[in-house]
């Protein structure tokens, strides 16, 4: 629930994006992140969707905002609006456009067509020029020439390391993934680092009453294009057409397939260091072929 000072701050900030006075109309919470406490609010004349944690979360919001705009400006996927990202008191927020969902519905062209374009968003090295996160764990983004040494040092190591301090990998995962990136150098194909949403599962995007797709919460850098379709096979939520299609505007090179698993240890690590021991039987069952 949203204290009386808080909204009062809302108000403030609002009427200084629209120029006039604003008031809260009403408000509902959403559901469906595991991080952050999440709102529409109905102001007077406009609607916006509010993201609130902790106040030393704010970093988190702050890259997020700016990640959004980059993505905004490839032209692809609708992107919300960033309007602020701000503190108060004990609490930080990322304040956006309110975008109304299209329920029930699939657009997969549009979706393959978005997809194929921000992949085509090309830069000279693997990463970005800042770190930032996924869900709420870092992500480091330190440029790198070559894909192989991006993915295993800053990607499947670094997650690794973030276990160890928990004490929470089993050693022989440890032991099977050395053998795996002894093999890495092998397996993926030589591409130019493309722009990638970097957290897209099914529940970072949506269809807006124009039947446009809208992507959220991202987790954004220049890597290999894979990395993104493998996500969304990880956890379902797409149509198969999306694939299709995309395959058939910005094919992927030959053997995709056997990458997929690969390429899926990344987001497995991160939600086996978010969310617990579960996952690492499917990060075991992955190891398994490369031993």
């Amino acid at each position: 629930m949203l204290h009386t000072e808080f909204i009062r701050h809302l108000e403030s900030v609002c009427s200084e994006i629209e120029n006039k006075p604003s008031k809260l109309r009403a408000y509902e919470k959403i559901y469906g992140g595991d991080i952050n406490e999440a709102y529409r609010l109905a102001m007077t004349d406009s609607d916006y969707f509010i993201k609130i944690n902790m106040a030393d979360k704010l970093k988190m919001f702050q890259t997020e905002a700016t990640s959004l705009k980059i993505l905004a400006d490839t032209n692809s996927f609708v992107i919300p609006k960033i309007n602020q990202t701000g503190v108060f008191e004990s609490q930080s927020y990322l304040l956006t456009s309110f975008i109304l969902t299209l329920q029930d519905t699939s657009n997969a062209e549009d979706f393959a067509q978005n997809l194929a374009k921000l992949h085509q968003t090309t830069q000279a090295e693997f990463g970005l020029n800042f770190d930032n996160f996924i869900g709420e764990l870092p992500q480091k983004n330190a440029p790198k020439k070559d894909w192989t040494d991006f993915y295993i040092e800053n990607r499947l190591q670094f997650q690794l390391d973030i276990a160890k301090q928990q004490s929470k990998v089993p050693s022989d995962i440890l032991k099977s993934f050395d053998k795996l990136f002894a093999k890495l150098p092998e397996i993926f194909p030589n591409e130019p680092p493309a722009l990638l949403h970097g957290d897209l599962w099914k529940g970072n995007y949506f269809y807006n009453l124009q039947g446009k797709a809208v992507v959220f919460d991202p987790a954004i850098y220049y890597g290999h294009r894979e990395m993104d379709l493998a996500m969304m096979r990880l956890f379902g939520g797409f149509d198969d057409k999306i694939f299709e299609i995309y395959q058939s505007l910005f094919p992927l090179e030959k053997g995709w397939q056997a990458r997929v698993a690969i390429a899926q240890l990344y987001p497995l690590l991160v939600h086996a260091n978010l969310f617990g021991d579960a996952y690492w039987d499917s990060i075991a069952s992955v190891l398994k072929k490369y031993k």
